[in-house]
């Protein structure tokens, strides 16, 4: 030990004696080939790029949205479905009815700056492809929706001009339309022009001019046009888009109160999985004439496919986020639902609920349970049938964007105190002291080294 000692000191000693030698003359700061030039890149966060949250003025932007679950599920008379554009060639299908085969040229896949995708295969191996007239009642593994299922169709506008201002507030408009239609052709509407608005906070509208005809259940030879309406799609509290590209916004649903009129009235006691809520008032307004306006907000009939779809917004469409379509599957199968008379006490008509399946489609996780008062499309509108029992829908993830998968902080990274140094006996201070000594020794003898000149850089003459 003393023999370790005494080289320990003769070690001390060479360092003093190295740090004690005269320095060489100091090399001139005015010297330009002394001088090493040092360029520090900062990598862009993750999902910022550059302008990110700058100013810049939109000319392609592209709009996403599946509207809701109902939208493309199956129906007890065919399917509701997406299509771009409005109907024919006038928006004219000549009155309330179911179209068959011979109707294909009322459907447009396309239309202008507008598409309507379905979601085609799952997992890993799904594509998106435009819809068509024989296509349109869907599901991604090629079976016709049902009423548990969903065809994951989203209508896609691009060509948006605005622009989107160093707070965040982004103003874009559309040209453009497409048309909701439910239970095969006998109602339907349409929103054309869509404008988005949001403030610095987040908060803000999806505006379009809707348009549609007015239909009546128990006559259906009333056939009207609706006077073009300035309405309210999606409202968003707080929902901005950070990313370089756009982002994703949830409209407002759960929890907004509206004033059902002569419609069935709102239920406000959450379904499982899912919320009570409403789209804005002014579109349920627009909806009594229509005779839908009941699938708009939670009436206790199917409230669980109610729901609004995420509306995705890309500032390009060539560097579009992706899709924003809902669930597909969900529905526990085995059942059927049978039609029975006509219950006017609900505005809708009453049904027996299939013993071994669910008739309804989850929008969120959980399950939901349907049944009890409610359905039809109003006083004056088309009827839904309704289950006089519950019936429980399936588990289902809540869609719409990407899911973000979890991430632990430094997982499986090198830690930042190597193991070497972390012993349990405190053996790990001595090793650092003579880890710490021989850097020492090495640090001192290239500075002796550069300033005797023994010692020169590699790119110097």
């Amino acid at each position: 030990m003393s023999a370790l000692r005494a080289r320990a000191a003769l070690a001390a000693a060479a360092v003093l004696a190295l740090l004690a030698l005269p320095a060489a003359p100091a090399l001139a700061a005015d010297d330009p080939d002394d001088v090493i030039p040092l360029t520090v890149t900062v990598p862009p966060r993750d999902g910022a790029g550059d302008g990110d949250g700058g100013a810049a003025t939109l000319t392609d932007a592209e709009l996403r949205w599946a509207v809701n679950t109902e939208a493309g599920s199956g129906n007890y008379v065919g399917c509701n479905f997406l299509m771009a554009g409005t109907p024919g060639t006038d928006g004219d299908t000549g009155g309330s009815r179911v179209w068959d085969d011979g109707d294909a040229g009322l459907y447009h896949g396309r239309a202008g700056n507008v598409r309507v995708l379905r979601t085609v295969g799952t997992g890993a191996a799904a594509t998106q492809r435009q819809a068509t007239f024989g296509t349109r009642c869907t599901g991604p593994t090629g079976e016709k929706v049902t009423l548990s299922t969903t065809s994951g169709a989203e209508v896609v506008m691009a060509g948006g001009r605005g622009t989107r201002d160093a707070d965040g507030s982004v103003e874009i408009r559309w040209t453009g339309s497409f048309t909701v239609v439910f239970y095969g052709g006998m109602t339907y509407w349409w929103a054309g022009d869509p404008v988005l608005r949001l403030d610095a906070d987040g908060d803000g509208t999806l505006t379009a001019t809707a348009g549609g005809y007015a239909a009546d259940r128990e006559d259906v030879t009333r056939w009207g046009r609706l006077p073009a309406t300035r309405v309210t799609l999606a409202t968003f509290d707080g929902e901005k888009l950070t990313g370089s590209k756009g982002g994703f916004l949830q409209p407002a649903y759960c929890g907004v109160w509206v004033d059902a009129g002569d419609s069935a009235p709102q239920v406000r006691q959450d379904p499982a999985g899912s919320c009570w809520g409403s789209f804005p008032q002014n579109l349920v307004d627009f909806q009594q004439r229509t005779g839908q306006a009941s699938y708009w907000y939670s009436s206790g009939h199917r409230d669980a496919a109610k729901p609004p779809a995420v509306v995705g917004v890309s500032f390009d469409a060539a560097q579009s986020i992706g899709s924003t379509p809902p669930v597909s599957g969900v529905g526990t199968g085995g059942g059927t639902t049978t039609p029975g008379g006509p219950d006017r006490s609900g505005g809708g008509t009453s049904g027996t609920a299939g013993a071994a399946g669910a008739t309804g489609v989850a929008a969120g996780p959980g399950a939901a349970t349907r049944g009890g008062p409610g359905g039809g499309l109003g006083a004056a509108g088309l009827a839904t049938p309704r289950s006089p029992g519950a019936a429980t829908l399936a588990d289902a993830p809540l869609t719409g964007f990407p899911a973000v998968q979890a991430a632990t902080l430094g997982g499986g990274a090198t830690p930042l105190v190597p193991d070497l140094l972390r012993t349990a006996d405190g053996a790990g201070t001595d090793r650092l002291a003579v880890a710490a000594t021989g850097l020492l020794l090495a640090a001192s003898g290239a500075v002796v080294g550069f300033r005797r000149r023994w010692l020169v850089l590699p790119f110097r003459p």
